[in-house]
């Protein structure tokens, strides 16, 4: 019995002697922390110890940005941690376009109307539950908040001028996922990469000849 005892004894001190080395052995430190990059950019991050061939590369957030053995590629506009075995770097993508201020900044879904107005003011227009707000710019007309019969926001819309269309085109690409690659005028994005798992989806339409309108709606869950 003390034999079987001991023998046990001693194979789990190998298999924890092994694990120790194998994490040991995989562990790596990497040459930064933290890094900032634009939209469409890509930086490397270097393995300072450790073996690069046991290193497993991965990305918090792909919609953000993604990683290839230290190359990581700024997808859209956010942040996300990139990891490799036992170490990471916290990663902040930047745009590069500043259209607009989108309609929904500094707000959110299923606010009240009078939150709306509140931070606002009072619409220029006010038409079976729509509050409408004229804008004085070279690019946006007006802006628009749509509500449900509780009075809690359900939309909002804002023009933007047609001759802004390929500022329009990088400004949503950087910060939205296209759901066709067609050339169609109507374009569709959402805020994640698998409708599944949006909460967003952004819809640029015609609005008349002078103007597109992108229109902002949550995808109920």
């Amino acid at each position: 019995m003390k034999r079987v005892v001991w023998t046990l004894a001693v194979l789990a001190a190998a298999a924890l002697t092994g694990c120790r080395e194998r994490s040991d052995h995989d562990s790596v430190t990497l040459d930064r922390y933290a890094l900032e990059m634009r939209t469409g950019d890509t930086q490397t991050v270097y393995i300072l110890t450790g073996d690069p061939d046991r290193t497993v590369w991965r990305s918090d957030n792909e919609f953000v940005a993604t990683v290839r053995n230290g190359r990581i590629s700024g997808c859209r506009i956010g942040k996300t941690r990139i990891t490799a075995n036992n170490a990471s770097v916290a990663v902040t993508v930047t745009g590069r376009s500043s259209l607009y201020e989108e309609p929904m900044e500094e707000l959110r879904w299923g606010m009240l109307r009078e939150e709306v107005v509140a931070r606002f003011g009072l619409p220029d227009r006010l038409e079976e539950n729509v509050l409408t707000y004229r804008l004085d710019s070279s690019v946006n007309s007006f802006r628009s908040y749509d509500f449900d019969e509780h009075n809690r926001l359900v939309a909002a819309h804002i023009t933007v001028a047609r001759d802004k269309t390929l500022q329009l085109d990088d400004f949503l690409g950087e910060r939205y996922l296209q759901l066709s690659d067609d050339d169609r005028q109507e374009r569709d994005y959402i805020d994640n990469l698998t409708y599944t798992q949006a909460t967003v989806r952004v819809s640029r339409v015609g609005y008349d000849d002078d103007y597109w309108l992108v229109s902002y709606r949550r995808i109920n869950s």
